[in-house]
């Protein structure tokens, strides 16, 4: 996949992602960047030295782990066929196609199995630990924690429970030195505001879009798995870490994601893909919902039980080839979108225009990566924003597009027309690329 694809997962936070992890060795306070997420870019930072290739090798060997670590964990939880979950975790399309990005769903992913992994081997203090710093990995950590501490409780592991605020200790003291505000993990959050600026949406938003996570397949599988879990929970013969640990902890990231996006808050986007965070606790479910109708229908019957295994490991496997809407179009989804490689034709336009003492001013990140700039170097390149273009001096170059310009900074190609200051040298509008265009401007 590496060699044949040059996808990102996206265009625009999993290359900011990689960014942050490629360029904190030189811009230390990057790795307290709550944005960022700072377990992310701790861990991601060597591979991003090698481009982001690197990043894709890194997240290529968490999501390897991830698969592993489901499997031992359906093990451990005496579930049969433990390997369905294995091959659900790499067959789940959008999973497999963020794995070759810079995102960080996938390490959410990774500590998620390894604290359920460590829980259920009675190794509470090393799962407790691990869990402390996922809300570095990602802010819903919170509600992971939460529910693990909740575990802890009914299990009366009292002393388990200070160990949950370790990863909120270090960090306040560690990054300390670069806000001097032992508070910053709390005062710093991006998303701690009851409004968003990505408005609202449905109720059932989220339910309509897992199925573009997961598959057809693996859908029906949890929500089969989910009815199988509740009948075993009300039938008293459920084990406590597959029902509180796992259908709980997925209920609960749902629900305050469906909470979230519905009530316009903490600047939800409504984004299907945080569901990949989650993909060990989905797969464990499907598998779950697997195990309900093959081995306990079919339990008397093995050549069709065996047939039903068959068919349906082979609906997961073939699933993502498919032309079905939420499988994965390997053509979109694995390679460079059309925006980007607009930005590469762009920024080589851009380069004959300019001095290599002149910066360039721009918001879409992957010009960064094309330009071969540190991004958050102000004497290479600039944000493009109304209050910063103060700063622009004589033959800088301006690069404007119509998606993170506008959206993300609220700079519109008229408002630069209107600037007396700036030429515009260069426009592309690629049909290929739908709605985005490209202005390049130059400070007379």
């Amino acid at each position: 996949m590496l060699y044949f694809f040059d996808g990102t997962g996206d265009s625009g936070d999993s290359i900011h992602h990689y960014l942050f992890a490629r360029y904190a060795p030189t811009h230390p306070a990057l790795f307290f960047d709550h944005w960022a997420k700072p377990i992310f870019v701790l861990l991601a930072s060597p591979f991003a030295q090698f481009g982001f290739i690197g990043v894709k090798v890194f997240n290529a060997l968490v999501t390897g782990c991830t698969v592993f670590l489901t499997f031992k964990i359906a093990q451990l939880l005496d579930l049969k066929n433990p390997i369905v979950a294995a091959i659900i975790v790499i067959f789940a399309p959008l999973n497999f196609v963020l794995t070759f990005s810079g995102l960080t769903e996938p390490l959410f992913a990774l500590f998620i199995s390894l604290c359920l992994y460590f829980v259920l081997k009675d190794r509470h203090i090393t799962a407790a630990l691990i869990l402390s710093f996922l809300p570095f990995v990602r802010s819903e950590g919170l509600i992971i924690i939460g529910v693990f501490g909740l575990y802890f409780l009914l299990k009366k592991a009292w002393k388990i429970l200070p160990l949950l605020s370790i990863g909120h200790i270090v960090y306040s003291i560690a990054g300390y030195f670069i806000y001097h505000d032992f508070l910053w993990v709390f005062n710093k959050i991006p998303y701690a505001h009851l409004s968003s600026r990505y408005g609202s949406g449905k109720l059932f938003h989220f339910v309509e879009q897992l199925n573009y996570v997961i598959g057809i397949p693996i859908y029906i599988l949890l929500c089969i798995g989910i009815i199988g879990i509740i009948w075993k929970a009300i039938r008293q013969t459920l084990k406590l870490e597959l029902g509180l640990l796992v259908l709980l902890g997925f209920f609960a990231f749902f629900t305050a994601h469906t909470l979230f996006w519905y009530l316009g808050i903490f600047n939800s986007m409504g984004l299907n893909r945080v569901f990949v965070g989650v993909i060990p606790l989905i797969a464990i479910i499907a598998l779950a919902g697997f195990n309900a109708i093959t081995e306990d229908i079919f339990k008397e019957k093995i050549k069709a039980k065996w047939l039903l295994q068959a068919l349906l490991i082979a609906y997961i496997f073939i699933f993502p080839f498919t032309h079905n809407p939420a499988a994965i179009n390997w053509n979109t989804d694995m390679n460079l979108s059309a925006d980007q490689r607009d930005a590469i034709h762009v920024a080589d336009i851009a380069r004959q225009h300019s001095k290599p003492d002149q910066r360039y001013m721009f918001a879409h990140p992957y010009l960064s990566e094309v330009l071969d700039i540190d991004h958050f170097d102000d004497t290479q390149r600039l944000n493009l924003k109304k209050n910063i273009m103060k700063y622009l001096a004589s033959g800088d170059i301006v690069i404007w597009e119509s998606w993170f310009a506008v959206v993300e900074n609220s700079v519109t190609k008229e408002y630069l027309d209107q600037q007396s200051d700036l030429t515009n040298i260069y426009t592309l509008k690629n049909k290929n690329s739908g709605e985005v265009v490209y202005s390049l401007y130059k400070k007379i």
